[in-house]
């Protein structure tokens, strides 16, 4: 099976440092494709076993799961025979252990920087309070360790966990601060599904990077398209196999990326089983033949494999661009890029053939609460910027003072530019989706990020985890981190009826093992950033 040969894509900064490190990089690529598509690295050598993430359940202490994690940096051979990449990650070089939790579960986790900048921790899909939420008002300072705890109150989902820093969220991503968090229950354990972590229950976590000459990731932010990487890396490798030792596999998909959509089919063309999407199972099984997955969501998908077969998980163009009128546009955004994804191999004659799917998966996932007399709020997103203004880590722009959900009506308004939007403490069902180019609703299901094409307008009935605090934010956001760092954020806050925000730089009630005072636009060494000086070069406001 051969693999794609693409080129980089115009713009692209190159530094030249080391002609070693340089030749071994020539050597991993090709030339003479289109030239307007970028060329994966490492692709045309042999595939490397797929690394699959350690499982963390935790340590308890009393009742409560005790979750240690440590931010660092180290080195990682992304590319077969570059083994010298700086990266960062959890408890250990690049990416991190994926966490395991049961609904009804108490869970701590105990985070220490151990990286040259602030960070904070996010926990992306999960209902918890503010306090615990890892969002920029919960700054991890270089050596310090926080120590957030909440109560697992959601249904089975596959969640994640990532850094959050004010301005810099992009930056430290794709360095490598990601991982699963897999939170289980009896519905999901009932099942007769793959369900064996790293043996048919896989972890896919995808994102990607690009290089310097010298093997070291290229931080050049492009002002239009962030940190777009050229290579993707599957659980922290390019050019990554899978072996199945089943007929049939649980793929949770993950797209880790800062800026990239991708859209997902297997190349003998067969359909896959979507059984999840963000933050909990649908209600039957949907038969689909390619997975469109955007920055910072999750599908569950089901293969079934005859032996020793040969299956290649690619991300190819979408014939529609996602509704983006202008194909140079399209190219620039990675929309008609095709990518191999994961190369994977059946098992060996003799294993046994998959039983029928469940004909249902959670019947509670059907059900839409009723949307007659909700609050409606509308958001408008346009380049950097939600409702015509960018961040305010001082501003509190929405203030929720009730349990009830919430009707959010939230529209992109670029011409020629795909963004998404995530809602922290919260999920949603996409219950109306109006788009003037005629996209594909996305999948059903509850969700907590949804993707929106030019000129598009998402209705979604949002459901919060109510846990009134008016002293620390959510966030609602972009999750194309470039317009996030750059601004298209606002906040929320929960409060008690009648009571109004009262949003603290730095809270008393965070468990940080230290007392001293910490800014929330604290970062780089400590320093104070002014979030007016955005480190991105800001392009003209696009209609």
């Amino acid at each position: 099976m051969e693999f794609s040969r693409r080129t980089f894509f115009r713009g692209a900064v190159i530094l030249t440092t080391s002609m070693a490190a340089g030749q071994a990089l020539a050597a991993c690529s090709t030339s003479g494709a289109n030239q307007d598509q970028p060329e994966p690295l490492g692709y045309d050598t042999a595939p490397r076993p797929l690394p699959i993430p350690p499982l963390l359940e935790g340590d308890m202490d009393g009742d409560t799961r005790v979750f240690k994690l440590t931010a660092q940096d180290g080195q990682t051979e992304i590319i077969a025979g570059i083994p010298t990449t700086k990266t960062w990650g959890f408890n250990g070089p690049f990416l991190g252990p994926t966490l395991y939790a049961k609904k009804g579960d108490k869970v701590r986790a105990e985070v220490t920087n151990n990286t040259i900048e602030m960070t904070t921790v996010h926990w992306h899909g999960m209902k918890l309070p503010a306090y615990s939420d890892g969002g920029p008002h919960s700054p991890i300072e270089l050596g310090k360790t926080w120590k957030p705890e909440w109560e697992v109150i959601q249904p089975a989902a596959t969640v994640w966990y990532h850094p959050h820093p004010h301005l810099a969220t992009a930056l430290h991503a794709y360095r490598g601060l990601a991982g699963m968090f897999i939170v289980d229950d009896d519905v999901a354990q009932s099942l007769d599904i793959p369900k064996e972590y790293g043996v048919d229950d896989i972890p896919v976590v995808i994102t990607d990077v690009k290089f310097t000459e010298d093997g070291q990731l290229d931080h050049e932010i492009d002002k239009t398209l962030g940190l777009l990487g050229t290579t993707p890396v599957v659980n922290g490798i390019a050019n990554a196999e899978f072996t199945a030792t089943t007929r049939r596999v649980r793929l949770r998909l993950l797209n880790g990326a800062s800026m990239r959509f991708y859209n997902l089919v297997l190349d003998n063309g067969k359909p896959m089983q979507v059984i999840a999407s963000d933050v909990g199972l649908l209600d039957t099984p949907q038969e689909v033949d390619e997975v469109f997955i955007g920055p910072g969501e999750r599908v569950e998908v089901l293969i079934d494999l005859e032996p020793e077969e040969q299956v290649l998980l690619k991300s190819v163009p979408r014939k529609d661009n996602f509704g983006i009128p202008q194909d140079e546009y399209a190219a620039d955004f990675g929309f008609q890029d095709t990518f191999d994804i994961l190369r994977i191999t059946g098992p060996n004659e003799g294993a046994a053939e998959p039983g029928p799917l469940p004909e249902v998966l959670d019947a509670d996932a059907a059900a839409t609460p009723p949307t007659t007399g909700l609050k409606e709020r509308e958001f408008i997103l346009n380049t950097f910027m939600i409702n015509g203004e960018r961040t305010d880590m001082a501003r509190v722009d929405v203030t929720i003072d009730h349990s009830e959900p919430e009707i959010w009506k939230v529209t992109n308004e670029n011409s020629d530019w795909p963004h998404n939007f995530h809602i922290h403490n919260a999920r949603f069902k996409v219950i109306d989706f109006d788009t003037p180019e005629g996209v594909e609703a996305p999948v059903s299901g509850w969700k907590d990020t949804v993707d929106l094409p030019p000129k598009a307008t998402a209705t979604l009935l949002v459901e919060f985890a109510y846990f009134p605090d008016p002293t620390i934010p959510y966030m609602y956001h972009c999750h194309m981190l470039l317009h996030e760092d750059e601004g298209m954020m606002g906040q929320f806050v929960m409060v008690e009826p009648g009571q109004k925000a009262d949003v603290r730089v730095q809270p008393a009630a965070l468990a940080f093992e230290n007392d001293s005072a910490l800014s929330a636009h604290s970062a780089h060494g400590g320093q104070v950033i002014d979030a007016s000086r955005s480190p991105y070069a800001t392009p003209e406001k696009k209609a």
